[in-house]
């Protein structure tokens, strides 16, 4: 899977040149995290994959089921308890990726329904790039501020002659949440995932 932002999209945003070997990695691995943290805050893969598999638990009575991945863009094959069924004929797909049983409801059981389809963006949305840049970005600066201070949190000064450091307390939550050491920030801001609550996937 790839990630949801690039190297030069942290640099556009931060105005700066990453170009050193280690500084590439780190900042790749920043995305990566950043990408991953949005999977699953978002309960979706979000980019675009074809012929995906899923084999659904139904209860009785049921009329719909609901496709976990979204968008949804094409439904190739649902098979009901062994039997392969029509689209239009058998199965219809409504909006917010309900697939809605025709003229009957659908068979109740355990791993009955299977259903193979495409899902997800062709082109990672902007403002889902936008996140995933914003987070790497921060992780990477946390990343190089850990190098200078020599991976003690919480430094704010130094000084050479007559050496001397400053300390100051590291919040663990609420406001301060993210002022804390690399290791123990969080990864999504909460204005961020305001932004990703419409790619959320709530069952």
């Amino acid at each position: 899977m790839a990630d949801f932002c690039t190297v030069q999209d942290v640099m556009d945003l931060l105005q700066i040149e990453i170009a050193e070997a280690g500084q590439v990695a780190s900042c790749q691995r920043a995305i990566t995290e950043a990408t991953a943290a949005i999977r699953n805050y978002c309960h979706q893969q979000i980019e675009l994959v074809e012929d995906d598999t899923w084999t659904f638990d139904v209860r009785p009575a049921r009329w719909n089921l609901l496709l976990p991945e979204l968008p949804v863009v094409e439904v190739s094959s649902v098979v009901e308890d062994d039997e392969t069924l029509d689209d239009g004929d058998d199965y219809k797909l409504a909006n917010f990726g309900q697939l809605v049983r025709v003229g009957r409801r659908w068979a109740a059981g355990i791993q009955i329904v299977t259903v193979t389809y495409t899902h997800g963006y062709s082109a990672i949305p902007d403002d889902v790039v936008g996140v995933c840049t914003r987070a790497a970005a921060r992780a990477y600066q946390a990343g190089l501020k850990s190098v200078d201070s020599l991976g003690v949190p919480g430094v704010t000064a130094k000084a050479l002659g007559d050496f001397s450091v400053s300390f100051t307390s590291e919040a663990g939550g609420g406001v301060g949440e993210g002022l804390m050491g690399v290791s123990g920030a969080r990864m999504l801001l909460l204005s961020e995932k305001d932004m990703l609550n419409r790619y959320r996937y709530n069952p």
